[in-house]
């Protein structure tokens, strides 16, 4: 995250941003189940390119714009690695994400979707604690 300039999270705390980036999880498990690596080369631009595409927001009282700014501040507080549940949450989130990536590989439908829908609820479980620090 230390890569995002200030001007790119705040162009990133637009909503769009946020809830267009959610459709990458479809296309990755797309991707990955049929094998297909145009759809997994343009997830991984669309991922890199999304917060920098649309414009700073008017306001930042929606959910995800609180959750983006949110997620600025805790990353711009210090170490990466605190004792809180946004921490848990991530670290969690990584052997269900590869959980994910093998599942939709294998192109094992059912634990696919399980387990994305598991990454995905983890991870708006910490854009929510993110939110509740702006």
């Amino acid at each position: 995250m230390a890569i995002l300039t200030e001007k790119t999270w705040e162009r990133h705390a637009n909503p769009w941003s946020g809830w267009s980036r959610v459709l990458s999880m479809p296309a990755l498990a797309a991707g990955l189940y049929l094998h297909n690596w145009w759809i997994l080369g343009a997830t991984g631009i669309w991922l890199i390119v999304n917060p920098m595409l649309f414009p700073k927001p008017k306001n930042v009282d929606s959910w995800m714009s609180r959750g983006v700014r949110g997620e600025q501040v805790y990353y711009k507080a210090g170490k990466k690695f605190k004792k809180d549940l946004p921490t848990l949450l991530n670290v969690l989130n990584v052997p269900v994400f590869f959980m994910f990536i093998y599942f939709a590989w294998e192109q094992n439908l059912i634990p696919m979707i399980l387990a994305g829908l598991l990454v995905m609820t983890i991870k708006f479980w910490f854009i929510d604690r993110m939110a509740r620090l702006v």
